[in-house]
């Protein structure tokens, strides 16, 4: 049954299909066109037309196409002649051109043009730089990158001679280069001492603006370190003073201004202290005060993850080698003094002095601390807090430690 509906349909729609009007063929256009202008290479931002002459009297069109795009063009009359006048924005770009006569829906004709670099306006010079920093030394180097173009922004022709000035110190030099692809470009390298490095192009006596570039030090290399103080004695109140030679780099710059460096101080007891300080002139300097008793320092210097100095001993002998500690009060005012420096002069104000406390089963009570003021320091055991009874008093100043056992009343 569906083959049968099937057949039917095929004879309905072969009958229509005679039935129908016969479609109209539109004869071929049998006018002829003959191109006039006879130029082939025109110069970027300088008008021109095309212009064919035509057998009879017809209305083709011109398609034409570059870098810019493509457009259709009118067509306008000019001495009997058939003209196409190019748009002001597809002349002015540089590059092949294709163009195509199209009349009654057929290409009649077709061809190429070209469009020349105008280089009678002067040339435009761009110029980039970068990194606009560099450390010392061949390692580094800046990308110099130029873009030559005529005036109306298209690129120089390849192979347009550019050249590249470099000027640091009392040297200057140049180098030759040529365009490719739009760019000519160079890897202008550091030297080996900083300072201040200025580059600029030239291009058809066109010349470009004036980039700095600064060579920075490059990395530290080891270097020594000293110290400065008035005198040996640990009185805890003088300054000692440790400096570094001056750093440089391996290639002899005084390293940069502000360059951080840390001063590292072990102690014979193993503890330790850390002072910094930042370069001036390549020299950088820590202070710190003396220990309040007798110590021996091994001294070190780094700039962090660079260089590092090699270690130097300090050492310092006992400002304070004995003191007297009074009982007053039926021992409950302790007073320890007079302390006395290296030539027997009151210590400065402000020597800490401890004094802990035990009862009979040796445990700690409680730790007093007080400074010394006119080379004396006080305690005061007050009953609230000991009671009466015995107790083991350890005092403790200038690196000196004394024992006494008391009967608190």
């Amino acid at each position: 049954m569906k083959m049968h509906i099937l057949h039917i349909c095929i004879m309905l729609s072969l009958l229509f299909s005679g039935c129908s009007k016969k479609t109209e063929v539109k004869k071929a256009s049998n006018v002829n066109f003959e191109l006039l202008t006879s130029e082939e290479n025109f110069t970027a931002g300088e008008p021109f037309s095309l212009k064919f002459s035509a057998s009879e009297k017809s209305s083709p069109v011109l398609v034409f196409r570059n870098a810019v795009g493509t457009t259709i063009l009118e067509t306008s009359y000019s001495d009997g002649a058939v003209q196409f006048d190019v748009p002001k924005n597809f002349y002015e770009k540089s590059g092949i051109c294709y163009w195509s006569l199209v009349s009654d829906a057929e290409e009649k004709m077709k061809g190429t043009l070209n469009i020349h670099v105008n280089n009678k306006n002067g040339t435009f010079l761009e110029s980039y730089l970068g990194p606009r920093s560099l450390t010392a030394g061949p390692e580094d180097y800046a990308m110099f990158v130029m873009l030559a173009t005529d005036f109306y922004d298209n690129p120089l022709n390849d192979s347009t001679s550019i050249t590249s000035k470099v000027q640091f110190q009392k040297n200057q030099s140049e180098e030759i280069l040529r365009s490719k692809n739009l760019i000519a470009w160079t890897r202008v390298r550091a030297p080996e001492k900083s300072g201040r490095m200025l580059i600029s192009a030239a291009c058809n006596e066109t010349d470009s603006k004036e980039f700095t570039t600064i060579i920075y030090p490059a990395n530290p290399i080891d270097f020594t370190i000293s110290y400065d103080r008035n005198h040996e004695y640990a009185d805890g109140n003088q300054v000692i003073k440790f400096k570094t030679d001056i750093i440089r780099d391996t290639y002899g710059n005084i390293a940069s201004e502000g360059t951080l460096v840390y001063f590292i101080i072990t102690d014979n007891q193993g503890a330790r202290l850390k002072a910094q300080g930042t370069t001036l002139n390549g020299k950088a300097e820590a202070r710190l005060l003396h220990p309040e008793h007798q110590a021996s320092w091994s001294v070190e210097a780094f700039v962090t993850g660079a260089a590092r100095s090699k270690p130097i001993k300090v050492a310092f002998i006992a400002s304070v080698t004995d003191y007297e500690v009074t009982f007053l009060d039926d021992n409950r005012t302790v007073s320890v003094g007079p302390l006395k420096s290296f030539m027997n002069q009151l210590v400065p104000d402000g020597m800490p002095i401890s004094l802990s406390v035990k009862d009979v089963n040796g445990d700690v009570l409680d730790v007093l601390r007080t400074s010394s003021m006119q080379g004396e320091g006080k305690f005061e055991l007050s009953p609230d807090f000991f009671p009466t009874g015995s107790y083991e008093l350890k005092i403790k100043t200038a690196g000196i430690t004394k024992t006494k056992s008391v009967e608190l009343k």
